[in-house]
């Protein structure tokens, strides 16, 4: 399902990190040289939406970036690289195929790149040239796109990025794919956007137009937000990508560890407390998720 967001704006009291600027005109430029659709992801796309746009705490920062890209084949998304490395500004990371150093700052940060569209196999899984040896599942990167939000970086530059339902069915998502060995982050990442959802430009829309989410929430904005991102993420997944996320709900094992994993996270005066607070917070995002899923559209 494609989601219309407007275009938002970088607050001027908070601007980008003049590499990450950099960088981001670098695969502007090239990227649109090729006529390819692109999107910012990972915890940079939270950071501008949270904290540049709207002003809040992001969680914890990064210089490096993920993009997502749309390819049709293996030699476009080489073209891709070819066109950055001939910048001058990005060299080749040995052993990551889609990892660029950035080599004009002395923090030398990276950037991943992650091909989605044409090359996907195998129910959006991707492998990659020329061993086959990494393998990379990208479920929810087509529907991110499709939902992603303009941002005006700078006047001038106005870059796709991934939105905050997408980032976290995306979360979900990785989660899931490195249960059970993950340690944790990412459902932290998503208790962060779940948590900051209703203060993240949403406010208006819960007491226009969600108020039965208000009442169900008993007039707290906040948790109201958690059941909007759950709405609103089921609203942009495909089939096979609500399934992976209904999967994690229904395993109670993996669920029990999911929560564990934010909970050991989230500051309140007790145990008690938290663990209240993360189990309505997931509560209303799951049923509202799943009653999105089976009300007709």
């Amino acid at each position: 399902m494609t989601v219309i967001w407007p275009t938002l704006k970088i607050r001027p009291d908070k601007p980008l990190e003049a590499t990450q600027l950099e960088i981001m005109r670098h695969v502007d430029q090239v990227a649109r040289s090729l006529d390819l659709r692109y999107f910012v992801a990972g915890a940079l796309a939270r950071v501008i939406l949270l904290e540049h746009v709207h002003g809040q705490s992001p969680g914890p920062a990064t210089r490096d970036i993920d993009f997502g890209v749309t390819v049709e084949d293996w030699a476009t998304f080489q073209s891709l690289k070819n066109g950055l490395i001939d910048t001058g500004a990005f060299e080749t990371s040995p052993g990551a195929e889609h990892r660029l150093i950035y080599g004009l700052s002395p923090h030398r940060p990276w950037i991943d790149l992650v091909p989605f569209g044409g090359i996907e196999q195998d129910g959006r899984i991707i492998v990659w040239p020329p061993d086959r040896a990494m393998v990379m599942n990208v479920a929810g990167f087509s529907e991110a796109a499709d939902a992603a939000v303009e941002v005006e970086i700078v006047p001038g530059l106005t870059v796709a990025v991934a939105s905050l339902p997408s980032l976290a069915v995306l979360k979900l998502i990785t989660w899931l794919d490195r249960w059970p060995d993950n340690r944790g982050k990412d459902a932290q990442d998503f208790f962060h956007i779940l948590s900051r959802y209703a203060e993240a430009g949403n406010m208006d829309r819960l007491y226009d137009s969600e108020q039965e989410l208000i009442t169900r929430a008993d007039f707290d904005p906040d948790l109201a937000g958690a059941g909007l991102l759950g709405k609103e993420a089921a609203q942009l997944c495909l089939p096979e990508t609500a399934s992976l996320i209904t999967r994690l709900f229904s395993d109670s094992q993996a669920f029990e560890r999911f929560t564990s994993h934010i909970l050991s996270e989230v500051p309140m005066d007790s145990d008690n407390a938290r663990a209240e607070k993360v189990r309505r917070y997931l509560g209303l995002f799951i049923t509202s998720f799943s009653e999105c899923l089976t009300s007709p559209q």
